[in-house]
C-alpha cells in the first residue's frame, strides 16, 4: 500500500489501481513530488475502491488489537477535518480510552442483542469454564458455539424445540427488550431446569450490560419468575431391581435370521436386517459390561468411563479407582489418592470381555471412532434397555449405585462408614444416606413380628 502525504488536490485524483478491489493511500511525510512536508498523522489513511467510492479510515491498536475503522467520506470531509479527528481520537487512545466506544454516543442506544451478546462473550464469558460456555451458547448464542474438533454428521437429524435468545432477537437494538420478549422466549422451554437456566444466562446478560453503561434500563427479567423445581424420588421395588439385574447379568439377545437361498433384492434386504441385528445386540452386550460393572462395584459412571484396563488386577480382584474424589495425597495440585475396593469374579469377567472386544485400547469403555478417547454415552443401547419388561421408564444408569446403596443398607445391614469408603464420599455419612431408596421388602418379617407379639 502507498504512502504519501495526503492534500485535498491528491484526494480528488485519486483512483484505483485496475485489478484491485481497493487500494489505501496512507498519509505519509513525503509527498507524490519527493518532498517532506510537516503535518502528516500516522494510521490516517485514504481508501479509495474500484466504484470510485473514496473514504478517510485510522488505523490503531488497543488493548493489543488492531483496529481500523472509517472516519467519513471525503464529500463530508477534507484532508483537515481527517487529520483533526485522528489527532482527537489519537489523544483518546493515549488516556486508554477506546475512541469507537465514545464517537458516536447514538450507537450505545442502537446496540442490538447480537451486537451486545459478542461484547459480553469476548469481555466475560469465554474466561469461564467450558460447562457455563457450552451452556450459554446452547441457549443464547448459537454462532458462537465451539466447532467439534472431528467433523461429522452426529446430531445433524436432531431438531431444537427452541430458538436461542440471540437468533430470536438478533438485530433488535438491546434497550428495546421488553418483559413480555422475555416471557415470549421463555414459553418455549417446558422443563423447569432448561427455564431456569435460560433466565439465568439472559438475566445476566442485562446485568452486565447496564453494570457497563451499554443501556439505561431495569431488567427485563426481573418480572419473570424462576420455576420451581421439585426434584422425585426415582425409587424401585424389590422386584423392579430384581428385573433389572436380570436383564442387565442375562442380557437379551435379538435372533439373527438365517438368508437361507434367498437371492436379489430379498437377500439384501436379510443382509441389512442381519446387520442391523448383530449392531443390536453388540451394543446391548457392551452396556450391559457397563451397568454389570456399576452394579457390583457401587461406581460413578464417570468413573468407569475414565477406568483403564492397567487399574484392574484381575489376579488379586482388586479396582485401583483412580480420578475419583479420593483425598489429596499433599499439596500438589496434580497428585490425588486412589481407592483400592475389591471387586466380584462377575466383574473380571466382564473385563475381560471388554479387552476381548478392545484388544488395542487403553480404556475399558472407548469410543468406537477413536480408541483413544472415552465412550460418551450409550444412548441407542439404554433405550433398547429401557424397553425391556419390567424396567421403568425412568431409569438412568446412576440409578445402578443408588439401587446397590440401599441393598447394603437394608439388606445387609453394613455399616454407613464402611459404604461410605467404599463409594469415596469423603466421610460424608449425610451423603450416603440418601442414597437408601426406602426398601418396602425387608422391613415385612419386623411387620409380621410385632403382629405376631399383639395377637393380631
Amino acid at each position: 500500500m502507498p504512502k504519501l502525504y495526503l492534500t485535498d488536490t491528491f484526494v480528488f485524483g485519486a483512483r484505483c489501481p485496475a485489478g484491485k478491489d481497493q487500494e489505501i493511500y496512507w498519509d505519509h511525510p513525503i509527498g507524490a513530488d519527493g518532498h517532506i512536508r510537516n503535518g502528516s498523522i500516522s494510521g490516517l489513511g485514504l481508501r479509495v475502491t474500484a466504484q470510485g467510492a473514496k473514504s478517510f479510515i485510522h488505523a490503531y491498536q488497543f488493548n493489543g488489537k488492531p483496529y481500523r475503522r472509517t472516519l467519513g467520506s471525503t464529500v463530508i470531509l477534507n484532508v483537515g477535518s481527517a487529520r483533526m479527528a485522528v489527532r482527537d481520537r489519537a489523544q483518546k487512545l493515549d488516556a486508554g480510552e477506546n475512541p469507537d466506544f465514545e464517537a458516536d454516543t447514538s450507537r450505545a442506544h442502537l446496540l442490538t442483542v447480537q451486537e451486545a451478546i459478542n461484547h459480553y462473550w469476548e469481555s466475560h464469558v469465554h474466561a469461564l469454564s467450558e460447562e457455563y460456555r457450552g451452556s450459554f451458547t446452547q441457549l443464547t448464542a448459537q454462532w458462537l458455539k465451539k466447532a467439534p474438533k472431528i467433523a461429522s454428521r452426529r446430531g445433524h437429524n436432531v431438531r431444537k424445540r427452541y430458538t436461542d435468545f440471540g437468533s430470536m432477537f438478533a438485530d433488535r437494538p438491546l434497550s428495546s427488550i421488553r418483559p413480555l420478549d422475555i416471557e415470549r422466549y421463555q414459553k418455549q422451554f417446558a422443563s423447569p431446569y432448561v427455564f431456569n437456566n435460560a433466565l439465568r444466562h439472559v438475566l445476566a446478560l442485562f446485568n452486565w450490560a447496564i453494570r457497563m453503561q451499554l443501556v439505561d434500563m431495569r431488567n427485563p427479567c426481573h418480572p419473570i419468575r424462576a420455576r420451581k423445581v421439585i426434584r422425585r424420588r426415582r425409587d424401585y421395588s424389590t422386584e423392579q431391581i430384581r428385573q433389572i439385574a436380570a436383564n442387565i447379568f442375562c442380557p437379551v439377545v435379538e435372533a439373527v435370521p438365517e438368508s437361507g437361498t434367498l437371492t436379489g433384492y430379498a437377500k439384501r434386504d436379510m443382509a441389512l436386517v442381519k446387520g442391523h441385528a448383530s449392531v443390536a445386540n453388540d451394543q446391548m452386550l457392551e452396556l450391559c459390561n457397563f451397568m454389570g460393572i456399576l452394579f457390583l462395584t457401587v461406581a460413578r459412571p464417570s468413573d468407569l468411563v475414565r477406568a483403564e484396563f492397567d487399574h484392574f488386577d484381575l489376579e488379586a480382584l482388586v479396582w485401583h479407582k483412580h480420578n475419583t474424589k479420593g483425598i489429596k495425597l499433599s499439596h500438589s495440585i496434580y497428585e490425588y489418592a486412589y481407592r483400592s475396593v475389591p471387586i466380584h469374579p462377575r466383574v473380571a469377567a466382564m473385563v475381560q470381555a471388554q479387552q476381548q472386544r478392545w484388544p488395542d485400547a487403553k480404556l475399558l469403555f472407548p469410543s468406537h471412532t477413536d480408541p483413544n478417547q472415552p465412550r460418551d454415552n450409550f444412548r441407542k443401547g439404554l433405550a433398547r434397555f429401557k424397553a425391556l419388561p419390567g424396567v421403568p421408564e425412568y431409569f438412568q444408569l446412576y440409578d445402578l449405585k443408588r439401587i446397590a446403596i440401599s441393598m447394603m443398607l437394608a439388606g445387609q445391614g453394613v455399616s454407613h462408614e464402611a459404604i461410605s469408603h467404599y463409594v469415596d464420599h469423603k466421610g460424608n455419612l449425610t451423603t450416603t444416606m440418601i442414597y437408601d431408596l426406602g426398601l418396602v421388602d425387608p422391613m415385612r418379617p419386623v411387620t409380621q413380628r410385632l403382629g405376631e407379639l399383639l395377637g393380631v
